[in-house]
């Protein structure tokens, strides 16, 4: 373990608002010790919903949590930049000092407005977006060495070249739904296996990779372990909040970077957390 993170012993954990139930929230509470927890608004999932989140709600919402959140995020409102500078201003007036999210599409001018008010400012509109890639580069010319976050952006080699001050990812979820799963090694290298990978014995580098992770090659080479449970209970969900909790390990001992895991529900954040008590206890 660095000693960065035996100085500073956390778990960084995203959980957006509409998915903070009364059972993640208490999970949350009892380990907000070792849990370093940024609140996204889920204005996005709201807008894919065709649901409303309203700023009010959203405030005493924040006000009202039994703990306080190492971050959280202005709401903003999908297509209406205008919209989303008036709740962030209205959320200064209440007292709460959120991080403003600035959109793909704005004036610069709003970017270096927002600067002024939050040491961080959030870059939306870069997941699955053209040229996503161009503009992150052209960006963070402008960005310089202040903080951002890039919110769902997280190739590996531009936070290794930019070493953001924040980035999140829900991507780790997707070997749960393709049965595939990429086993972190170490300095960015990553091994892609899926199931079929495991009818024969695995390759050296694996097979080592397998008993430093301790999951056995005999639960991978069973079909029924590459499933979603939905509680946690199977290899593959193993397997994969462990690679991606050494990678974020990693990421911030090397970078200096917090990249934030998105969870949806409270088996997902105890998985993430058993994974990070698992690599504490090496």
């Amino acid at each position: 373990m660095s000693k960065l993170d035996k100085l500073e012993p956390k778990l960084n954990i995203l959980v957006a608002y509409p998915y903070l139930k009364p059972n993640v929230i208490q999970f949350l509470k009892e380990h907000e010790s070792d849990i370093r927890f940024l609140l996204d608004s889920g204005a996005f999932t709201a807008w894919k919903a065709n649901k409303t989140i309203h700023l009010d709600e959203y405030c005493s919402f924040i006000e009202s949590l039994p703990f306080k959140p190492w971050r959280y995020f202005t709401l903003d409102v999908v297509g209406d930049p205008e919209g989303s500078l008036r709740n962030y201003n209205k959320m200064l007036e209440r007292g709460l000092r959120p991080i403003p999210v600035f959109t793909r599409g704005e004036e610069l001018s709003v970017l270096e407005e927002y600067y002024k008010t939050s040491d961080v400012v959030a870059i939306g509109g870069l997941v699955q977006t053209p040229n996503n890639k161009g503009f992150v580069k052209a960006l963070m010319k402008v960005i310089g060495k202040r903080k951002v976050h890039w919110l769902g952006f997280n190739r590996k080699e531009f936070v290794a070249h930019y070493k953001p001050f924040m980035c999140d990812s829900s991507t780790w979820a997707s070997a749960l739904r393709f049965a595939r799963v990429d086993i972190y090694d170490k300095n960015g290298t990553s091994y892609h296996v899926g199931k079929d990978d495991f009818k024969t014995l695995p390759q050296p580098t694996i097979a080592r990779l397998l008993n430093l992770y301790q999951i056995s090659f005999a639960r991978l080479a069973d079909p029924k372990q590459w499933k979603n449970s939905g509680t946690g209970n199977y290899a593959i969900e193993e397997l994969t909040c462990k690679s991606w909790v050494r990678y974020q390990i990693d990421v911030r001992e090397k970078l200096g970077t917090n990249f934030f895991l998105a969870c949806a529900s409270d088996w997902q954040v105890k998985l993430m957390h058993r994974a990070y008590q698992f690599w504490r206890s090496k």
